[in-house]
């Protein structure tokens, strides 16, 4: 998949395309959908795929205090849409320039003169422009005049209600990271590198991996079994996420504690899956208890982790 992040000084037109527009944001089941669709009808038109996106998410820049909690950072959703087998990926800066842009003069500028769109595939609920004005019927009327066809796909989704990043952000910031994979398509997960810590854990005999991540959306405070991706290799591992009331120090921190190995991490790279929450953050009365409730933690953890497959977009995500 190639990857522009401006369409500003193209020589020529980019197309013929077929096009989707949107935030993307969690590339969720929803999204697969719509991905499928696009890749579908571009083979059957012999054009060129495009998903045309914004960086940053335009609440970022028009709302900052509404603007919601990212679920993917910039390098996972390229990954994600990339596995969809999308041909070219647009991340248009979102500035002032282009939140004033009206709908016309959007269509006319960027999918007609740049683009060269034969089709485009929205979603149900997509709308653009000053008012969201860009609707659907908005862009089946434009279509019908610039010659470019527009499908809008439907609602598709699980019990009941349609996929959607909202929802999701929900789920995840409760935790639920189990149910969660039903609307993702994958286990929730981050990327972190291994910081130098407090050495507590290995004090208690559970020694940890202190992480900084660039995940904008952490799940809800407590211990998880999680799935940890180092390098090659796959180690089941209890997470601690939260502020270690135990001690008082008040910081929120990423703790890791890798099952069955023994080694340095620090400065490394390391991928963690949340497979299940197993309990909110606690209080102990000190070291005693809390080594306690985390051994019981990690019988509990190795009992879900034993059995568990992680699902990751190469698996979901493969034609």
């Amino acid at each position: 998949m190639d990857i522009l992040n401006s369409l500003d000084r193209l020589d020529a037109p980019i197309g013929p395309s077929v096009v989707t527009l949107g935030n993307f944001d969690g590339v969720h089941l929803g999204h697969r959908e719509i991905f499928r669709n696009l890749v579908k009808k571009s083979r059957q038109l012999g054009c060129r795929s495009v998903v045309y996106t914004f960086n940053p998410h335009p609440l970022k820049f028009l709302a900052p205090d509404k603007a919601p909690l990212l679920l993917n950072t910039p390098e996972e959703k390229q990954r994600l849409i990339a596995a969809s087998h999308v041909d070219l990926l647009i991340e248009a800066p979102f500035t002032r320039e282009l939140a004033s842009m009206t709908p016309e003069r959007f269509v006319d500028d960027v999918l007609v003169a740049k683009l060269q769109t034969k089709a485009l595939v929205i979603g149900y609920d997509y709308a653009f422009g000053k008012g969201r004005q860009g609707d659907a019927a908005f862009l089946q009327t434009c279509g019908t005049k610039k010659g470019f066809s527009v499908e809008v796909l439907q609602p598709v989704g699980a019990d009941g209600e349609p996929y959607s990043s909202t929802r999701i952000r929900r789920m995840i910031a409760a935790g639920e990271v189990s149910a969660v994979v039903d609307q993702l398509g994958r286990h929730y997960n981050l990327e972190g590198r291994v910081v130098p810590g407090e050495q507590r854990g290995r004090k208690l005999g559970f020694p940890t991996a202190n992480l900084t991540t660039d995940k904008e959306l952490l799940p809800a405070a407590g211990v998880y079994a999680v799935k940890v991706r180092y390098r090659q290799q796959e180690f089941n591992g209890v997470l601690n996420l939260g502020q270690r009331p135990t001690f008082g120090d008040g910081d929120s921190t990423i703790e890791v504690h890798l099952l069955d190995y023994t080694g340095r991490l620090y400065d490394q790279s390391l991928r963690i899956y949340f497979v299940e929450r197993l309990r909110d953050e606690q209080r102990f009365s000190g070291p005693q208890e809390l080594a306690a409730a985390i051994s019981a933690d990690v019988l509990r953890a190795r009992q879900i982790l034993d059995n568990a497959q992680i699902v990751q977009y190469r698996q979901y995500l493969s034609s």
